[in-house]
């Protein structure tokens, strides 16, 4: 590996969105890459975005040789793509970006002695032009040496790594998955009480996700006793009561709502009438169980689409 490591060869094979986004960031701090695609119209097309990069076919005549492999393709393509690529790539270090699997998905590169690891960052990528990992969170998971030039390349980038084992990825992952789409599902039921109660989905949506954001934003500042609202945390009894008779005909979302209650009350101990609440929850439970739909998607609601 250069001692410069912004002289590091790398090639990145995809590119997904993750990958993009780190392409961006890595020739914006003085890098360059090679993108190894199926597709080598749209590698061109954003090759020409970026200063210092270059576009190579993934097909059966590619030989490549560099310091870092990083393989940025859905998680259920890793292991296939590493064994088609072990033997016609000769490259130091190869990483793939999902956050779920361990390195060991890259083990049929390492007969050739490469050395291999896993890097996922903590951000939802978009797609857009804006994407990067600068200020990112990175969980970094593999072999030693691996794993400290997988460090070295995301503080090239900007980004925050941080050491993760791999048995303790699904946790992790399953985590960033309930703070990113989770938070997203939420939102969609959310609206769709939005929509029921007569008001127009499109302005659910944005009236909805501003508040999401600004809660959202206090935890991010706050430790959860302070940063959690609502009539839990208020202890608003009669509040928390008359949402539960609200959702008893919808008892998916009123499973979530008691889900979500009981967070609130576990995170904001001491503040008196938690034994109220708890009833009001338990009742809850036994109204819920009922399968199927947590809304009706074909309410004749004229509202819903604004």
């Amino acid at each position: 590996m250069p001692p410069d490591i912004g002289k590091t060869s790398i090639a990145l094979v995809g590119p997904g969105r993750a990958g993009r986004a780190f392409a961006r960031s890595w020739t914006a701090s003085g890098g360059s890459i090679a993108l190894v695609a199926r597709d080598a119209g749209a590698a061109r097309a954003f090759a020409r975005e970026l200063p210092r990069a270059e576009v190579l076919a993934l097909d059966d005549r590619l030989r490549l040789a560099c310091d870092v492999l990083i393989l940025s393709v859905p998680d259920d393509a890793i292991s296939t793509l590493a064994r088609r690529l072990a033997p016609r790539v000769a490259c130091r270090f190869a990483f793939h970006f999902s956050g779920a699997l361990p390195s060991a998905e890259l083990a049929p590169l390492s007969s050739g002695g490469t050395r291999i690891a896993s890097m996922h960052p903590l951000r939802a990528f978009s797609g857009s032009g804006e994407d990067g990992w600068s200020g990112a969170f990175v969980a970094v998971e593999g072999e030693e040496s691996a794993a400290k030039t997988a460090t070295r390349l995301c503080r090239q980038v900007g980004a925050r790594p941080h050491p993760l084992e791999a048995a303790n990825k699904p946790l992790y992952h399953a985590a960033a998955t309930l703070a990113a789409g989770g938070s997203g599902s939420l939102l969609s039921i959310a609206t769709r009480l939005w929509t029921r109660a007569g008001l127009a989905e499109d302005d659910g949506r944005a009236a909805l996700a501003s508040l999401a954001a600004g809660a959202v934003e206090a935890v991010g500042r706050l430790p959860f006793d302070r940063a959690l609202t609502g009539p839990v945390a208020r202890r608003d009894v009669e509040t928390v009561r008359i949402h539960r008779e609200a959702l008893t005909r919808l008892p998916e979302v009123l499973e979530v709502y008691a889900l979500l209650a009981r967070e609130t009350l576990n995170r904001t101990p001491g503040r008196g009438r938690e034994e109220e609440i708890a009833a009001i929850l338990s009742k809850a439970d036994e109204s819920g169980g009922s399968p199927g739909r947590a809304i009706d998607e074909h309410s004749d609601n004229p509202a819903r689409k604004g």
